[in-house]
Formats: C-alpha cells, structure tokens, sequence
C-alpha cells in the first residue's frame, strides 16, 4: 500500500526539466537599468548595474544562502523534535487487545485473554526527542557552518571584486578603440589631403605618379587599420554586454569618463599587506582551513557515547475519548556507544585529517598566487607610467617632424617617402600616447583588483 500511494504522489519528470533559455537576453533579469534618455553610462553606473545583474554574482549571493541554511540546520541539530501522531489499530489478537484496552483504561473485568474478541482502538500521542550529548559534534558542526557561511561570503567579494575590474576593463577597451578610431580618423583626412594635392601635382606633371600610387598606398593602410579599430570597438562592447547582463537589442554608450581608483599603497610589501587582508580569495582560504580543522575534531569526537531523552504522551480509545482519563506518558533516557563500526570512525578521521592537508597546501597556494598577482600588477602600472612618459614626449616630436616634411614635400625639397614616414611615425606616437594613457588607467584598475578593492565605496 505505501508504494501504491508513494508512486501515486511522485511528479513527472517534465516537472523538473529546465526550460530553454530564450533567444535574447531579456530586460526581465533582475536588476536595474539606467535610463536611456539620461546619457551615456558611466563606469560607476556599470559597475552598479553589473553587481546588480550579473549571473556570477547572483550564483554566489546562492552559495551564501545555501550556506546559511546549512548553519540553521546545525542549529536546529542542538534542539528537541516535536512530533504527532494517530493511528488506528483493529483485530482480534489477544496480546494487541490486552495492551490496548489497558492503555485505554478500559480493560472489562473477567475478559477470557485468551478468546477477547475483537477490538478497535484510536491512539493519538506526541512525542518529544532530545539528543542531550554526541560528544559535542553538534556545536562543532555549528561552528565548521560559521566557517562555511564565511568562506562563501568571502567568496563572493571576490567575484564581486573581479567583476567590478573585468567591467572597468571592458569600458577602457571601449574608450581605447574610440579614440584609436578618432586618431585613425586624423591619419585619413592627412593623407587623403595629400593624395589629393599630389594628384593635382601628377595632372600638372609637377610629381611623379608613383608619388600618388605611395600615397593611395597608405590610404589603403590607414583604412584597414580603421576597420580594425571598429571592429575592436564592437568587441568590446560585446564584452561589456555579456558582463551586464544588458538585454539585446537595447542601446550600450559609454562615457569619456575615468573611474576614480582608490589610493595605493606606495611600495609591494605595503601592497602586499593590504591584499591579504582585503582579497576574499585569501579569506575563503582561511576559512576553509578553519572549517576542515574543526571537521578532524568533530570527527574524532565520534567515538563519543550518545545519550538521548525521549518522553512521549499518547490516549488509546474506541471512540476517541483521549482526555477522559488523562491519557499515558512515558520518559526515557538511553545511553549507547558503538562497540565495533567495521572502521568507519577511523576511515572519517583519516579522510577529514586529508582534507584538512589539502586546503592548508591550497592555502598556502592562494598566499603565493596573490604575492605573485600583487607583484604583477605594480610592474606593469610602474611601465605603464613609463611608456605614458616616453610616449607623450614622442607625440610631440613627432608632430613637428611632420610638419616640417610636410612643408618641405609641398616645396618639393623632400620626396614623398620621406612624407610617409613621418605620418606614420607620427600615426604610431599617437597610437602609442592613447594606448598608454588608457593602459595607466587600467594598470591602476588592476593594482586595485590585486589589492581586493577594485570597487570605490559612494
């Protein structure tokens, strides 16, 4: 029977199946969106909308819940459980009816016990159950649920502290390819003004036609490299898309506008200092290994005895009168210990003692990796800096040397090689200075991450 209705209650398994995602990214995702009718979107407003949307940082946010039901669960392992109960027992077994009808109250005097006859009885009953010690695995557990609910909160600041790079990433890749592209623009006009002028010169025979076909050359150049430059625009946009969860079909613009990085510590040991108290990477870490060290002495304490309290009160009656005769109860306590477990106590110890040696190696593996991502970062924000230097002052010597040529190639006191070199030297310092203004941005973006506070509190 207990089959038959279990089958009965079991679902479909259509029930359980997830459905399709639909074809775009719909604007239903949780979290807000901006206005269209209010700008461009700035760094900050991306950074807003991605911790709002973004499904990393949404399946972290669940781990953390998850974690914090396991710590009620550990909890409510420390208090009694309630139960209720009803039944019904009918037949004609003189021991049933004997212990029946005496719970009842109701024994008929002279019964034969032998040939009772045939009873119905009702019992309704609750029942209370306690376990009073278990070694005190109990408050362990609590604790090792501590230790996970911190690790997973941990945990999440570190997405969150990758997300918020990634998105300031994907918006300097944005910003860099628009003003590659408005430099590429300039390289255009400078040449198609000179192919021009030197296609009047050809008509004139004032210069050679291979002075024109060099010219239309490096036309040619700088418009495949303007393709390339909107192509990586859209790239990135592309990018920024998915790391907002930004529906299909809707707007994305992003502003000129630099994201304010907090202050870094001046020097690596500084930095480094800095990290390990603020990356969540290193507190997951830590937390780990708390937990599996609580889980070796929750373990050992298995050997423990167990004691449990278990008091029930219960009525028996044929025609439900429970309450007449105040009903029956009982209470109990049981000590038991395990005399022989065909070594499962022992393989639990050996098991938690090896998780405990792989989360302290993975321990001491995210200390050096984030030494290593502290160190990294510095580096390249120091040349970053440097080449931003370098590159400023070539720009500037660049524009004069093509000033000067060009000059000279109008008054013909200088050929048109000489004429391409100089723009595209001045076309690369160009390149150059943007690529390295925006790679400062985004090396202090990135020393800001390695640090664990890649996202400004407003």
């Amino acid at each position: 029977m207990a089959l038959v209705v279990a089958a009965s209650g079991c679902a479909s398994r259509e029930q359980f199946t997830v459905p399709a995602p639909p074809e775009p990214v719909s604007a239903e995702v949780q979290g807000p969106l901006p206005d269209p009718a209010a700008g461009p979107l700035t760094a900050a407003e991306a950074v807003r909308i991605a911790i709002g949307r973004n499904p990393d940082l949404k399946e972290a946010a669940a781990r953390v819940e998850l974690g914090l039901a396991s710590l009620d669960a550990a909890h409510a392992a420390l208090r009694p459980v309630l139960g209720a109960d009803l039944s019904y027992l009918g037949g004609d077994a003189p021991s049933a009816y004997l212990f029946k009808t005496i719970d009842a109250r109701d024994l008929p005097p002279g019964v034969n016990f032998n040939d009772p006859g045939t009873f119905g009885n009702w019992e309704v009953g609750t029942t209370l159950r306690w376990n009073l010690w278990r070694g005190g695995r109990d408050r362990l557990g609590i604790w090792a649920s501590e230790s996970g609910v911190a690790a997973a909160e941990a945990e999440r600041e570190a997405v969150r502290n990758g997300l918020v790079a990634g998105v300031l990433a994907a918006i300097l890749d944005v910003r860099a390819a628009r003003e590659l592209e408005a430099a590429d623009e300039a390289s255009i006009r400078s040449v198609v003004a000179q192919v021009d002028e030197t296609r009047v010169r050809v008509d004139s025979g004032q210069s050679l036609r291979s002075d024109l076909l060099s010219l239309e050359v490096r036309l040619a150049e700088a418009r495949e490299r303007r393709i390339r430059t909107d192509v990586a625009q859209r790239l990135a946009t592309v990018a920024l898309r998915r790391l907002l969860a930004w529906p299909d079909g809707m707007p994305l613009e992003v502003a000129d506008e630099a994201y304010p990085v907090r202050d870094l510590p001046a020097t690596v040991p500084e930095a480094l200092a800095v990290a390990y108290t603020h990356r969540g990477e290193v507190a997951a870490a830590r937390r780990a290994v708390e937990r599996a060290r609580i889980e070796v002495e929750s373990a050992r304490r298995a050997y423990s005895p167990s004691l449990d309290l278990e008091a029930r009160w219960y009525g028996d009656d044929e025609q439900w009168g429970f309450a007449e005769d105040g009903g029956n109860w009982l209470v109990g306590l049981a000590l038991s210990y395990d005399l022989y477990d065909g070594g499962r106590k022992r393989a639990g110890v050996r098991a938690a003692q090896a998780v405990l040696d792989h989360v302290e190696e993975a321990d001491r593996r995210a200390l050096l990796a984030v030494a290593q991502d502290v160190e990294t970062a510095y580096l390249r924000l120091e040349e970053s800096r440097a080449r931003l230097d370098v590159a400023s002052q070539a720009v500037g010597a660049s524009e004069e040397g093509l000033d000067l040529v060009e000059k000279q190639y109008r008054g013909g006191t200088a050929t048109v090689t000489r004429y391409l070199e100089a723009e595209a030297a001045r076309t690369q310092a160009r390149t150059a200075r943007i690529r390295a203004a925006l790679d400062v941005e985004g090396a202090q973006i990135d020393a800001a991450r390695s640090l664990g506070r890649a996202e400004v509190e407003r």
